[in-house]
C-alpha cells in the first residue's frame, strides 16, 4: 500500500500530475488518467458545497487559513510591508483553484498493463487568470467515485469473500464519505472475527478474545475498531485516519496468507523429513492455525516423532 499516493489524491490534485493507481482488474500500479476522455459541466458553487464534502471542507480550511494570515499581517509593524503582505495574500487567494470555477467531472482511467478501463467522476476546479495571461489556468481534480472500485491495497485470493466485500465498500466510500468508509471497515473487522469463530457478545469482546491467541493482530484491530465506532456513531474521521487503519488491517489479513503458505509447504516438509530421517530431527513443525476441528481458535502442532516416541 503506497500511503503517499492515497494521501495525495485524498485532496484536490493537479490535473497534469495525477499519479498512477492500482488497477482493479490486474492489481498493477498502471492505471492512468485519460485526459482526452474528460467531460465537464459547470456547477454553481452553492450546489457543490452541498454535494461535495471534500469541496466544502477545503473551502472552509482555505477561509480559516486566509483569516489567520490577515490577523498575522495586522499585527506586523510598519505600513508598506503589511500592505504588500495583504496584496500578495489576496492575489494568491484569488488565483487559488478552490476559489475558481467549479465543474462536475467525468472521465476514464486506462491500465497500461492489461488495457482495461475504470470510469471516474468527481470535481474539477479551474483557477482564475493571474497576472501572466499566457500561462493557462491551474486545474485541480478530486475523484470521488471509481467504477469498478480501485483497491487501496490488493486483496489476496486467500482472503474470505465476506471480508473482501466489506473492505471494498470501505475503499469505495473513502473518496467521498470517510465516516461511512470507517463504518464499512468496522464491518470487515466483524467478518474477520466471525470467520475465525471468535466468541464474544460484541466486537470489543471478540478482539479481547482474539488477543489470547493472536496478540499482534488483536492489538492492531483495537484502534481500528475505535475508528470504525467513530465512523458509525460520529463524523470525526479524516482520510489519513483511514489510510493508517487500512495499512494495519492489511497486516492483519496477512494471517490468511501465512496459514496458506504453511499448509502448502507441509507436504514438502514431510518429504524432506522422510529423506533426512525423522530420528535426526529435534524440532517440530509448528503453525498457528485459524480454526481447529471443533471450529474454535486454537494453536495446533504438526509434530515429528523422535526416536519412536
Amino acid at each position: 500500500m503506497d500511503l503517499a499516493v492515497w494521501k495525495r489524491i485524498s485532496s484536490f490534485t493537479a490535473l497534469d500530475s495525477y499519479p498512477l493507481l492500482p488497477c482493479p482488474h490486474c492489481n498493477s500500479v498502471a492505471l492512468q488518467l485519460d485526459q482526452d476522455s474528460i467531460q465537464l459541466r459547470a456547477i454553481k458553487e452553492h450546489a457543490l458545497l452541498t454535494a461535495s464534502r471534500k469541496y466544502r471542507d477545503e473551502k472552509q480550511t482555505k477561509q480559516t487559513s486566509l483569516k489567520q494570515r490577515h490577523e498575522a499581517i495586522g499585527k506586523s509593524d510598519g505600513f508598506w510591508l503589511p500592505l504588500l503582505g495583504v496584496i500578495a495574500t489576496e492575489y494568491l487567494n484569488a488565483i487559488d483553484p478552490i476559489n475558481g470555477e467549479p465543474y462536475l467531472l467525468n472521465c476514464f482511467f486506462c491500465c497500461d498493463d492489461c488495457g482495461e478501463h475504470v470510469t471516474a467522476s468527481g470535481v474539477l476546479l479551474e483557477s482564475k487568470k493571474g497576472l501572466n495571461d499566457s500561462k493557462p489556468p491551474a486545474k485541480q481534480i478530486k475523484v470521488e467515485h471509481f467504477s469498478p472500485t480501485v483497491p487501496i491495497f490488493p486483496l489476496s485470493a486467500n482472503t474470505p469473500k465476506p471480508i473482501g466485500e466489506e473492505l471494498f465498500d470501505a475503499f469505495k466510500h473513502f473518496h467521498f464519505d470517510p465516516p461511512s468508509s470507517a463504518s464499512k471497515l468496522r464491518r470487515a473487522i466483524e467478518k474477520f472475527c466471525d470467520d475465525l469463530q471468535i466468541e464474544g457478545g460484541n466486537l470489543n469482546r471478540k478482539v479481547q478474545t482474539l488477543a489470547k491467541t493472536h496478540p499482534e493482530e488483536a492489538s492492531y484491530l483495537e484502534p481500528l475498531k475505535l475508528i470504525g465506532n467513530e465512523g458509525t456513531h460520529g463524523s470525526d474521521v479524516a482520510e489519513l485516519d483511514l489510510l493508517y487503519a487500512f495499512q494495519m488491517f492489511q497486516f492483519v489479513l496477512e494471517l490468511y496468507d501465512r496459514k496458506a503458505r504453511f499448509e502448502s509447504l507441509n507436504d514438502t516438509y514431510q518429504k524432506l523429513a522422510d529423506k533426512v530421517g525423522r530420528s535426526k530431527l529435534q524440532l517440530g513443525c509448528k503453525a498457528a492455525v485459524l480454526v481447529d476441528a471443533n471450529l474454535q481458535l486454537a494453536h495446533a502442532e504438526l509434530t515429528v516423532t523422535i526416536n519412536g516416541e
